[in-house]
């Protein structure tokens, strides 16, 4: 049997690489958008062939990569003959659109001769669910080490999170391994019997008590919720059309890419020369985009990139920048530019987030 424990720095989450390796058959959950080529590398390498994309909730703070990896391992040498296409699936109660399988309480996912057991932890978010596999849970945002998931929005509710991890998580065997779905704190495995006793949340806490530490919490919106929640409620992003069902140059295309930091670039898009030769488009929503941006950037949201009319436009020697609110969007954009022929195309690190974080001026609209 392989496992993996996969980390995404960027947004302190993790993603589960489980195989049986009788006949090599896996299923991913919660995968993330910015790890398609890392994630489709190790598929490769090892030689694994993917059954199912599984995801926990609706994320906020990560797009997930179901749809992107379904695509690029479509057809081929991906999928040996006779093997059904990769499924992807969410909870039925998350209502998002586009997924081959929506899942309830009780449901089981099989995959070569092992099963993994749906079981519905609401209270993150409505559709929250963990996977039960061997003495393994993972338990998405619904129960962290030492903490949980927060409730106060997607339908959010303390009282059923409170419900869901004390009658159910906290039901099964103390020796269960607990693998969340996030830490900021590089925690990797817990177990049922240690939270019970020290979760700062949960332990001795009654249904009351529970509440009112959710209530007072009060935390940051997750900084890409704008940009993850719409996209994840129609099953995550694409690849670029050229790199679709092949994952050697998916794989490659997008680590190649060219990236520039938010410093770096700030620094050089200040010289009047450089933007005699250069384009910044922002590829976010023009809702994001109106919000704030970076001064002498264009509205281009990825939905309606048309890289031809950009190379009418501004012609192939001309130097494009991408960027978005994370990185994401502008990566896709980058990698679909240079497949059209544009010559230079650099996305910048990080997106808006990052130039807001650094202190450098945005537009921003009035209040």
């Amino acid at each position: 049997m392989t496992f993996r424990q996969l980390f995404d720095p960027a947004s302190s989450t993790y993603t589960y690489l489980i195989a049986d390796d009788t006949n090599h058959e896996a299923v991913l959950i919660d995968s993330v958008i910015d790890q398609v080529a890392r994630d489709l590398a190790l598929l490769r390498d090892n030689g694994l062939t993917l059954r199912y994309t599984l995801d926990t909730h609706v994320h906020a703070d990560h797009v997930t990569a179901a749809h992107a990896i379904k695509q690029a391992l479509a057809g081929g040498a991906a999928r040996p003959a006779g093997v059904a296409a990769v499924q992807t699936a969410v909870s039925r109660d998350c209502n998002a659109a586009g997924y081959d399988r929506y899942l309830g309480d009780g449901d089981v996912i099989l995959f070569g001769r092992e099963e993994i057991l749906v079981i519905a932890t609401p209270g993150h978010t409505a559709g929250s669910v963990s996977f039960l596999w061997r003495d393994h849970v993972f338990t998405g945002d619904a129960l962290l080490i030492g903490g949980c998931g927060r409730t106060d929005f997607q339908s959010g509710s303390a009282e059923a999170l409170y419900h869901s991890i004390t009658q159910k998580l906290f039901t099964l065997d103390e020796q269960v391994l607990v693998y969340p779905g996030r830490d900021y704190k590089g925690r990797r495995v817990s177990s049922i019997g240690e939270e019970k006793l020290f979760n700062a949340r949960l332990a001795g806490k009654s249904l009351k008590e529970f509440v009112a530490i959710m209530d007072s919490l009060g935390p940051p919106a997750p900084a890409r919720i704008h940009e993850a929640v719409p996209v994840n409620l129609v099953r995550g992003t694409e690849l670029p059309p050229a790199l679709s069902g092949q994952v050697p140059r998916e794989a490659a295309a997008l680590a190649d890419l060219d990236s520039i930091s938010v410093r770096q670039f700030s620094d050089e898009w200040q010289s009047p020369a450089l933007r005699r030769r250069t384009v910044l488009i922002d590829v976010r929503t023009p809702a994001e985009f109106a919000i704030e941006h970076v001064e002498g950037a264009q509205s281009l949201p990825l939905d309606q990139l048309d890289p031809a009319a950009l190379m009418a436009r501004v012609g192939p020697a001309h130097t494009v920048f991408c960027i978005c609110q994370t990185g994401t969007r502008s990566q896709l954009a980058a990698a679909r530019l240079r497949e059209a022929g544009f010559a230079q195309v650099v996305h910048v690190d990080g997106g808006t987030n990052a130039w807001r974080t650094a202190g450098l001026p945005l537009v921003r609209a009035s209040p």
